[in-house]
């Protein structure tokens, strides 16, 4: 009876192993994947669910090449990491994509930044996680600031994302003062222009009566934020309804691609599920793309085309400079908070004003997340 008693015990002991036996030989996941630029070489780093698990390393010129369609860079990879020379990536703007040994699927991943010599803030939406685990496809969504300054070399890059549709938030009066000629590429994109003659708002309404100071503007430009998401809702209902049209690859810029690009990209960003700390993060980083000295000195072109904004800009004094230029994470909370407070939520904003209702996001999501 005795041993009876224990062999069962044991046989039962043996069951309810089992599960963990079969976890710990389920194939690895490959769950981070990034890409740096530096000095001419693409630094590649992931992290996997179980460290040190092999994984593969493939790279293509297209952000959405099937697997088959990849080259094999590295096999059985476990250390975390792998440097590729330009020329090993062959690609103007390769993606990459790490799978780990036995799993069905792995992760893509580019650099942020799109290197250009003529545009300092030109990058890719691509590779942020949402909270149910997907992930923003690549290549699909770009911002930007102006591309008056574009070189032949950067039209040769640009021209290999194949953008399809440019959403100019610039107004007239920009549009003239820094004009974009498009050239080089597949072919020449449709541009969906904002239709203002002119900003809302007069840049002296940052300033407030008397001597400007830092902390007065930081406040009023705040306030102009909280505005800008019923102010620019024609501008970015035309966006999303490009967007749900699958008008893709599309580019986003305004003239620092930081204030009205940057909440058109955190309402993308929002409506394709992304987590609101990494919305915020995006925003914050055109603050170290941007030159501030390089922003006048664009804002001192626009003064010699009788732009009365860039003319009081350029006179300003560096400290305003500065709070101007900045994208500090209070900007973009003060535009979402006040979609929030009035109308309930950002998804309300967007079906109530810009006409995405809860189909629309399942088809958005289904078609720019993987």
């Amino acid at each position: 009876m005795m041993i009876r008693n224990l062999l069962t015990a044991a046989c039962a002991a043996a069951v309810l192993a089992a599960p963990a036996v079969q976890a710990r030989t389920a194939p690895a996941q490959v769950t981070e994947a990034s890409v740096v630029l530096k000095d001419g070489t693409y630094q590649v780093a992931w992290k996997t669910s179980r460290p040190g698990a092999p994984v593969d390393l493939y790279v293509s010129g297209s952000p959405s090449a099937p697997l088959k369609a990849m080259r094999k860079l590295a096999d059985n990879d476990t250390d975390g990491a792998a440097a590729v020379t330009a020329a090993q990536a062959g690609a103007a703007r390769p993606y990459f994509y790490v799978v780990a040994d036995g799993a069905k699927t792995g992760l893509r991943a580019a650099t942020r930044v799109v290197p250009l010599e003529g545009a300092a803030n030109f990058r890719d939406l691509g590779g942020y996680a949402t909270a149910n685990g997907k992930h923003v496809r690549w290549g699909q969504v770009f911002r930007s600031n102006g591309l008056s300054a574009l070189t032949d070399a950067d039209y040769k890059t640009v021209g290999d994302l194949d953008v399809r549709l440019v959403c100019d938030l610039r107004t007239d009066q920009e549009r003239k003062t820094q004009p974009t000629v498009w050239r080089g590429g597949k072919a020449v994109p449709v541009f969906l222009n904002s239709p203002k003659g002119a900003l809302d708002m007069d840049m002296r309404a940052l300033f407030g009566a008397g001597p400007p100071s830092a902390e007065a503007v930081r406040a009023n430009f705040i306030g102009f934020y909280k505005l800008m998401p019923d102010a620019y809702a024609d501008e970015y209902r035309a966006m999303f309804d490009k967007l749900l049209a699958g008008d893709a690859p599309m580019l986003v810029h305004c003239s620092a691609g930081k204030d009205r690009t940057g909440v058109a990209s955190a309402l993308i960003l929002t409506a394709l599920g992304v987590p609101r700390p990494t919305v915020t993060a995006d925003y914050a980083m055109s603050e170290t793309l941007l030159n501030t000295a390089d922003a006048r000195r664009a804002m001192a072109a626009g003064a010699k085309a009788d732009d009365p904004n860039a003319a009081m800009f350029a006179r300003l004094p560096p400290e305003i400079t500065r709070v101007l230029m900045r994208t500090d994470p209070a900007y973009v909370e003060a535009a979402l908070e006040a979609i929030e407070q009035k109308y309930g939520s950002v998804e309300a904003y967007l079906d109530k004003v810009l006409g995405v209702d809860a189909k629309d996001l399942a088809a958005l999501r289904a078609r720019y997340l993987e």
